[in-house]
């Protein structure tokens, strides 16, 4: 590798460190004493944080390509290719539709839950808390490329993750 290929390396790592600190903090931020229901407060501030980042990433990834597609399908495998690359640094394992509208994208790696721990409940809770961020970035992403959806996610072990898209008609 040359130099110019290490400092890319380099500030990617740096990047994905810097996530990683930034959610841990948003996961542990307090909860305005007004609020009702403190969890429901976290998820809400979780997914619109998401949607926020996944709105604009998309904005700036869609921009260099020539052209993405004009069919539901073809959108949705820009978003399991190259989205998903730019986040994660791999593409989605596995996607599957019903050609109705619902799409499942499975990440048979993913790497966001791997900090947690599968014997403790706080940790699976938190976990699960988590995953509102990443669902409101697929949410954000595909808003702005003009389809409205409900994302979901859901894992079975702490490396595995399937989220479930529906498209709103």
């Amino acid at each position: 590798r040359n130099m110019s290929d290490n400092a890319q390396v380099q500030n990617k790592e740096v990047s994905e460190s810097a996530y990683e600190y930034l959610l841990g903090e948003i996961l542990s931020l307090k909860v305005p004493a007004k609020s009702a229901d403190p969890n429901a407060h976290i998820i809400q501030r979780l997914d619109s944080l998401g949607y926020d980042v996944g709105y604009r990433l998309i904005e700036k990834l869609s921009s260099h390509q020539k052209f993405i597609g004009t069919e539901l399908l073809d959108v949705v495998k820009f978003i399991c290719k190259e989205f998903w690359e730019e986040i994660f640094r791999k593409k989605v394992d596995k996607l599957q539709t019903n050609h109705k509208g619902t799409f499942v994208l499975s990440d048979t790696k993913f790497k966001w839950l791997e900090r947690y721990s599968s014997d403790d409940m706080a940790s699976k809770q938190a976990a699960v808390r988590m995953l509102y961020f990443p669902c409101g970035m697929l949410r954000g992403a595909l808003a702005n490329l003009g389809i409205l959806s409900i994302v979901q996610a859901d894992f079975n072990s702490f490396s595995a993750c399937t989220f479930n898209i529906r498209v709103k008609t």
